[in-house]
């Protein structure tokens, strides 16, 4: 029934500081997906200039790291009383506050509700049903207060505690600890996937706990580094983070999402043969901002960067440019791409010179634009002189003018340049540092909508967290190619980063493959505002969103920025603070927020340059434009449907419907039934009725269907740990069948001449751009037993007409309306089921076939990716990180695939460097441990 995904990961042991790469970054080639740089070599290449010894050298970071994560299982609360239960003073009657609940018990009073609140850490929420003559008294015990809405209900919030980084005095972070008994990690690394799922557990985190835990990082300094800046830099830590180098304290980070670094040539380090030294590392993720699995640990990728004294500072490098002549196509298809005539490119870096001798700079930078479809360079500059006393910044600009014949970036065509900015100090070269962009025009029309290099882009995008299968939190690069593949095979174009800042991997994936990013930020509202809990004010997340804007901004695939998600955004006030810092840092770029404020003209939409919706019908849409008919507007978020892989309709005719608020528990057949099945596989109307609200109003700039994948966490109820709200693809990334809808009307239906459509391989797309889809397996009517002898069959295509035959007989033809489907309802009868497609010329456009199955005899493997049939590469990198997708699918003596088949499956590994990270087989009730070689088909 359920094909397993494994996910394989090949490394090859290495020690500081022999795994350093040189030259050039290779991000921009799908096949190989990650590459640090220094960027000597090409400074000495590209300009013949003259390198000192101390130009920048960076090393990844992410190998042996020791980790002990503290506690496992559900909750225990401590013994009362509880310090903060002095606060169970002051309930509002009426009122409910938050969503979700981490425990849900029988108590007998507000007051016990309260309490029960108080003894758990990581509450901030609570409300009371005091109960009916049938219906027992309960208490809800929340991590979120967000929303309050009206109910009959008892409800109050505490105070969250203060934050818990772990005392000095811990043991853990003292260098002569010994830990060689914790386990050897390498990150990306979630610390809570493994974690036991209980129903006593936050369903908000799919019933797994949240916790705490340790990294410690042993390692040493080659011996020349001495004297250099050193910095060590994390693309993103979840959550609450505590450093310390040494035994002595280096940092504490409250926020989640955005990159840091911190210097260590500063601190008590060690170079050479003096010794090794220990990075110290407490993380705290027993709370979260998000109603959704985040996990917790060293979720992204790390970096070990040396340079000289006089240095670019990290994310404070970037280019940008404008179109300052005609655009002109070079050829009859988008895919062929775009030249405009003449452009600008402006450089723009922050200089440090942390030289702790009192030395001060005469500092310049150097900048050379490179064409990376042809390594030409295309323009260059250096900016005046400035001079940088020690321990200050000083900001250089480079601007190169009229620069001729430039490609631009595109859906159809991503053209890409890379920048070379040097540093040079006395003509000499002592810093450089690569930055991928793009060239491209962007203009929100409020009657016409997007407009990209001048062509009117319709956006067809979807929202996805930032979790996956197995893996939880920590997503390999290979398998974010894999996603964003999967959604340009339907015809997608734009992925909103839900609802936080990605790792930096997806931005760039996105720029080489021409898709559009509403790149997000994620803490807004203060301590509760987004619905979690952080210890962040207002002001810390305004600098979380220049964080973010500073990042990301030289990446031609962010076309617009975000500053919040719904009940985050509900302080209007807020807006014009998050705009302020989006245009100090970037400026080139449209601002929105996915959330129509309060009232005809709400307060935050003049802080916006697009409005942004969330789930609203094509009326408000209507009176939106209306009453603003100036302001451009985008369904940043819509089209929840549940649904669930290879479970049809006829088998499950009344799933569990999409606001379900009692009896969660159950699945299509009862509630107290075990069957996992909880949803079927047929959505057509749902989606198709809330995409048309965008895709019928040109005023509007498109949508982004909630989701493409299904997630981890957000549980409706045990033992569902995932949310299926997927349209694309289930939790371990294999298609649902809804994928065919959208095909047939995002891909299919659209015009090879329209900009927005996604520049497929004949290899991805099998070669046929028009779509036939059966959505049933062909098996036996489920209620064959007691004599039924029909089954519904529906046909997804873009074809005017669809004919379904039973084994080389038509059993009846049916047209097909714009975003319809073709139903029929067919006699069973072993063999074949096949669905022809058919213009209105008479002409075949497409087929598709089912075929009936015998009983499981054997296993059939594949790879996912990379695969040139998913347009995910052709070949791994040998570089200790990179991902395999393994696919086991069982089938019968026929080769044909057993839709029934549940055999457990175990993955082993017979020869090579690999080993088995995690299996998932789609299944939302999963129970099973992720890292475990097996899993249940």
């Amino acid at each position: 029934r359920r094909p397993i995904h494994i996910l394989i990961t090949y490394r090859f042991e290495t020690k500081l500081p022999t795994d350093t790469h040189k030259g050039t970054s290779e991000l921009h080639s799908v096949d190989k997906m990650r590459s640090t740089t220094s960027a000597s070599m090409i400074v000495a290449v590209v300009m013949g200039l003259p390198t000192t010894a101390a130009s920048r050298e960076t090393i990844n970071f992410d190998f042996a790291w020791r980790q002990m994560t503290i506690g496992s299982g559900p909750p225990s609360p401590p013994s009362p009383p509880s310090p903060r239960a002095k606060n169970c003073t002051a309930p509002e009657t009426g009122y409910n506050y938050g969503t979700g609940a981490i425990v849900s018990k029988t108590v007998e009073t507000w007051q016990d509700c309260c309490d029960l609140c108080a003894s758990y850490d990581t509450c901030v929420a609570w409300d009371f049903n005091p109960g009916t003559d049938l219906v027992e008294p309960n208490c809800y015990v929340k991590d979120n207060a967000i929303p309050k809405v009206k109910a009959d209900r008892i409800t109050g919030r505490l105070p969250a505690l203060p934050p818990s980084p772990a005392p000095p005095e811990s043991p853990f972070a003292k260098k002569d600890f010994d830990d060689s008994a914790w386990a050897l990690v390498d990150a990306p690394h979630d610390m809570l996937i493994e974690g036991k799922r209980d129903p006593t557990n936050p369903a908000t985190q799919g019933f797994l706990p949240r916790g705490e835990g340790w990294y410690r990082k042993h390692f040493k300094l080659p011996a020349e580094w001495k004297g250099q800046a050193v910095w060590v830099y994390f693309e993103g830590i979840f959550h609450e983070t505590t450093m310390w180098i040494n035994d002595e304290p280096l940092s504490y980070h409250p926020a989640g999402y955005t990159s840091f670094w911190h210097r260590l040539d500063n601190q008590s380090v060690v170079y050479g043969d003096d010794g090794e030294n220990v990075l110290s590392i407490y993380v705290n993720a027993l709370s979260g901002t998000g109603w959704w699995y985040e996990g917790g640990g060293l979720t992204r990728h790390n970096y070990l960067v040396s340079t000289n004294q006089v240095h670019a500072v990290p994310d404070r490098v970037w280019v940008h440019a404008n179109i300052t002549g005609s655009i002109r196509t070079n050829g009859p298809s988008p895919a062929d791409g775009l030249t405009a005539a003449t452009a600008m490119f402006t450089a723009e870096a922050v200089v440090a010179n942390t030289d702790d001798t009192g030395s001060d700079a005469s500092v310049a930078l150097r900048v050379s634009i490179v064409d990376l479809s042809s390594d030409k360079e295309v323009a260059s500059g250096t900016s005046a002189t400035a001079h940088v006393a020690s321990g200050a910044e000083s900001a250089l600009k480079v601007t190169m003018a009229d620069v001729p014949d430039v490609q631009l970036w595109s859906v159809g065509r991503p053209a890409l340049y890379e920048m070379v900015a040097t540093v040079l100090v006395n003509g000499q070269v002592v810093d450089s540092v690569n930055v991928t962009t793009g060239v491209r025009s962007i203009a929100f029309d409020a009657n016409k909508g997007l407009f990209v290099n001048e062509k009117s882009v319709k956006l067809r995008g979807f929202c996805d967290h930032s979790n996956f299968g197995g893996v939880g939190s920590a997503v390999p690069d290979r398998v974010n190619l894999f996603r964003v593949q999967t959604l340009r095979a339907v015809g997608g174009n734009a992925w909103r980063m839900a609802h936080n800042p990605p790792i930096p991997a997806r931005l760039h994936i996105m720029d080489s493959l021409g898709m559009i990013a509403m790149d997000e930020n994620r803490d807004y509202g203060g301590q509760h505002g987004q619905g979690g809990s952080t210890e962040e004010t207002v002001a810390m997340e305004l600098n979380d969103m220049a964080d973010l804007v500073q990042r990301d901004r030289s990446h031609p695939s962010v076309l617009i920025w975000s500053f919040c998600n719904e009940v985050g955004c509900n302080n209007e006030s807020s807006a014009a603070l998050f705009r302020q810092v989006a245009y100090a840092h970037d400026g080139t770029r449209p601002v929105t927020q996915n959330h129509l404020g309060s009232g005809t003209h709400p307060l935050s939409m003049y802080s916006l340059d697009v409005q942004g919706m969330s789930h609203k019908s094509g009326d408000v849409m209507d009176n939106f434009h209306q009453n603003n008919p100036t302001k451009p507007l985008v369904s940043s978020e819509c089209c929840s449907c549940l649904s669930q892989r290879g479970e049809d309709e006829d088998a499950c005719p009344n799933p569990r419907p999409s606001r379900c608020t009692q009896g969660c528990t159950g699945s299509c057949y009862g509630k107290n039934d075990s069957s996992g099945v909880f949803y079927n596989n047929e959505i057509s109307e749902c989606t198709s009725s809330q995409v048309a609200y965008s895709d019928s109003r040109d005023f509007n700039a498109g949508t982004f269907l909630w989701s493409g994948f299904d997630y981890l966490g957000e549980s409706r109820g045990w033992p569902q740990t995932v949310k299926c709200r997927g349209a694309v693809a289930d939790i371990a990334g294999f298609a649902k069948e809804s994928f065919g809808w959208i095909r047939s009307w995002w891909l299919s239906n659209i015009s090879k001449g329209d900009f927005g459509r996604p520049t497929l391989a004949a290899e991805h797309t099998g070669g046929n751009d028009d779509t036939v889809f059966i959505v049933e397996s062909w098996r036996a009517p489920y209620g064959a037993a007691s004599g039924a002898t029909t089954r519904s069959i529906h046909v997804y295509s873009n074809a005017p007409t669809v004919t379904l035959f039973v084994n080389g007989k038509s059993v009846g033809s049916a047209s097909i309306d714009f975003f319809g489907t073709a139903t029929f309802n067919v006699t069973y009868a072993p063999g074949n089921l096949t669905a022809v497609g058919y213009a209105t010329s008479g002409a075949v456009l497409g087929s598709f076939t089912r075929l009936s199955y015998g009983a499981a005899t054997a296993l059939r493997v594949s790879v996912d990716a990379p695969n040139v049939h998913t347009g995910t590469g052709s070949a791994l990198v040998a570089d200790g990180e990179d991902t395999a997708m393994v696919r086991a699918e069982v089938v019968d003596a026929d080769g044909n695939l057993v839709f029934s088949a549940n055999n457990n499956i175990t993955f082993t590994i017979t020869s090579g460097p690999g080993r088995v990270w995690a299996t998932h087989s789609g299944n939302p009730a999963s129970q099973h441990p992720p890292s475990a070689p097996w899993e249940p088909a």
